[in-house]
């Protein structure tokens, strides 16, 4: 499948998936097509609104873990806790938590900390400029995979001058090493048709309720049809969790400059690294910014443990109007004389269904 801009900028909002043979009978292989554009379409997330009666959500059983009977007016989050050294606490209660829904306080209704599965997309870098990083990348995306939930499923998408989907959803983890193992850097870098493009897939065709993607990139845009603000907008409509690791260091300078101990941000790695760490924010994910390809394991390790243990935490809003209203959310944890201060991450909001709009039922 590839991911590709409307030949025409101006005529087409719509693109259309294109089939194309595969090559062999199994899943592997490079399946071209063009996505749907939706451009600056406004999404709502499930979910938001609030019947008559609230039936209390049950967890799933352990063999999945994920969330079940989650009725379409439950705002479900899933929230990161992180001490000052940005150690992971894992082991915390449902009264340590205070949740607020445009700056009012909501009632807890669910509340859990089991592990559960991730519908995860990796999403490479494969320009001309990643070429040296190459290697130690796709040993690190492995590397991720292995830490990774036994009911994961992952699909992978590599972007140069277009983004091309070289795996589908799969939990087949030989199927996405092959892909990995046959991935070439070269050409431009369409960043943002990446990252729109692969939160759109995530959300559609993910079958876990909880969604997330791995962008590993130098940050640097040169070749997209989207905007800035539509991948933000994109990224506001959905429930997908983003991970950016960021090689933006010297992004934009001549090579003489660097090397050099103490040095300025240039305005183009300042630009890449504010576009990294406001989809992160944006999404309750993180941004990473190594200095040098040895800390890649480490990320991984650290980004595969916060996806396994993050909080469920859902309430139904005070505010139930189906108006298509943005509504900012925040989550407070209550301060720990061992730990210190605790920070929760988690999306900064969402968009309330409007009248009228059919509700939209949870993922499994």
């Amino acid at each position: 499948m590839r991911f590709r801009r409307s030949d025409s900028r101006v005529r087409s909002e719509e693109k259309k998936w294109r089939p194309c043979a595969r090559r062999g009978p199994s899943r592997r292989g490079v399946f071209a097509a063009a996505l749907i554009l939706w451009v600056g379409a406004s999404l709502a997330v499930w979910p938001q609104q609030a019947p008559s009666q609230r039936p209390q959500p049950q967890p799933r059983g352990e063999e999945a873990g994920d969330v079940v009977a989650l009725t379409s007016e439950l705002v479900v989050l899933d929230v990161t806790v992180v001490d000052r050294r940005n150690h992971v606490v894992a082991d915390l209660e449902k009264d340590r938590f205070v949740v607020y829904e445009n700056g009012v306080r909501q009632e807890i209704a669910f509340f859990s900390r089991e592990e559960a599965p991730v519908s995860l997309g990796l999403v490479l870098d494969t320009s001309g400029s990643m070429r040296r990083k190459l290697s130690r990348v796709i040993a690190a995306a492995k590397s991720l995979m292995r830490q990774s939930h036994p009911e994961d499923e992952y699909f992978l998408v590599a972007f140069k001058g277009e983004a091309e989907l070289l795996e589908d959803f799969t939990q087949d983890v030989a199927l996405i090493h092959e892909a990995l193992d046959n991935l070439i850097a070269s050409g431009q870098t369409a960043l943002l048709d990446a990252i729109y493009l692969s939160v759109e897939h995530a959300q559609k065709h993910g079958k876990h309720r909880r969604k997330a993607i791995v962008i590993i990139t130098d940050g640097e845009e040169r070749n997209s049809y989207y905007t800035r603000e539509q991948v933000l907008e994109r990224l506001r409509g959905s429930d997908v969790q983003v991970y950016a690791v960021g090689f933006t260091e010297g992004l934009g300078e001549a090579a003489i400059f660097r090397q050099t101990e103490s040095r300025r941000l240039g305005g183009q790695e300042k630009k890449a690294r504010k576009l990294l760490e406001e989809l992160a924010r944006e999404s309750g994910g993180r941004a990473f910014f190594p200095q040098s390809l040895d800390e890649l394991d480490t990320i991984a390790t650290t980004i595969a443990r916060e996806l396994r243990t993050q909080y469920a935490i859902g309430y139904y809003p005070s505010h139930p109007e189906r108006d298509g209203s943005w509504r900012t959310v925040r989550v407070e944890v209550l301060s720990d004389k061992e730990r210190g201060p605790l920070t929760a991450r988690t999306r900064a909001g969402y968009y309330a269904l409007k009248k009228g709009a059919p509700a939209k039922s949870p993922s499994r």
